[in-house]
């Protein structure tokens, strides 16, 4: 490879890293911050899934073109990211709300509770 592509693939990888390491600080920082389960997994679903995208897609770029295989395997992995982790904050959040655990006082707006019937536990299997 000349200089050039050269020095523009450790820029590219460079801003992969940093960007990488900005989101998942700002995930870091949600988790900490936020008030109450739901928010906190907002913050790790969001920020977090492009934070570990970034951080996966720095070595696409630094093995871009000498290592195809390593490549393949980074664009695969954050394929699965994008898939599993917002499915997974999804049901997360469900089982939560389903299970009634609490949200922060100043939450006004429950939406979800004309959609989704709450049942205890003890009501479980009783109907």
């Amino acid at each position: 490879m000349t200089p050039s592509l050269d020095l523009v693939r450790e820029l590219l990888t460079a801003a992969a890293m940093v960007g990488g390491t900005f989101f998942m600080i700002v995930t870091g920082l949600g988790l900490l911050r936020f008030p109450d389960v739901y928010t906190r997994m907002h913050a790790a679903g969001k920020a977090g899934t492009i934070g570990v995208a970034l951080l996966i897609l720095a070595p696409v770029f630094f093995f871009a073109g000498s290592e195809p295989f390593v490549s393949f395997r980074g664009v695969l992995a954050i394929l699965f990211q994008f898939i599993t982790t917002p499915a997974a904050t999804y049901l997360l959040a469900h089982a939560c709300y389903a299970t009634h655990y609490p949200t922060h006082a100043g939450t006004a707006l429950d939406e979800l509770g004309r959609w989704m019937p709450v049942v205890s536990d003890e009501d479980f299997g009783q109907e």
